[in-house]
């Protein structure tokens, strides 16, 4: 009888040594395939200037944008009010032109290729909030300071969303 218990604790032994030898290998993390590459240290310049605060220049790049939204195929008038990085685009359609999404997204476009700087443009062809964009460019070129139409560029704001960031 001591013979199959002898058979039985080597067997044990030798099952929990390979336990021990094999099941104890530490884990390998895979080798990243595109190791990161060295960052510069010295900060990249911003790619981007700062708009303009000169009203007249300002002004300068409403008409740019204006004429530029007016070249789009289906718009007969734009109007432009230009508030910091953001563009507000009044647009007139043209009669019988259904397509209003894509003169939106056109003229949105043309805006930016006339003024790189912009943030945000926002685009209506709404004849109400066409009209209100219509005051505040009026004033505007009257002279009052745009922190006068903070309410109204507000409320534009809530009228449409922006078609190109």
């Amino acid at each position: 009888m001591k013979k199959p218990v002898r058979l039985v604790a080597w067997i044990v032994a030798v099952v929990f040594g390979a336990a021990l030898l094999s099941g104890c290998n530490a884990v390998k993390k895979p080798e990243a395939q595109n190791p990161p590459t060295e960052q510069p240290t010295v900060p990249a310049a911003p790619n981007q200037q700062p708009m303009p605060t000169d009203t007249g220049e300002l002004n300068n790049i409403s008409n740019k944008i204006s004429s530029a939204a007016m070249k789009v195929s289906g718009v007969n008038t734009a109007t432009t009010v230009v508030a910091g990085s953001i563009a507000y685009v009044g647009v007139d359609q043209k009669a019988g032109t259904g397509e209003t999404d894509r003169i939106k997204r056109e003229v949105s476009d043309e805006a930016q290729k006339a003024e790189p700087r912009l943030t945000n443009i926002y685009v209506s062809s709404d004849a109400d909030t066409v009209t209100r964009i219509r005051k505040v460019a009026d004033g505007l070129a009257a002279g009052q300071p745009i922190a006068a139409f903070d309410n109204e560029l507000a409320e534009i704001v809530k009228r449409i969303s922006p078609t190109s960031k």
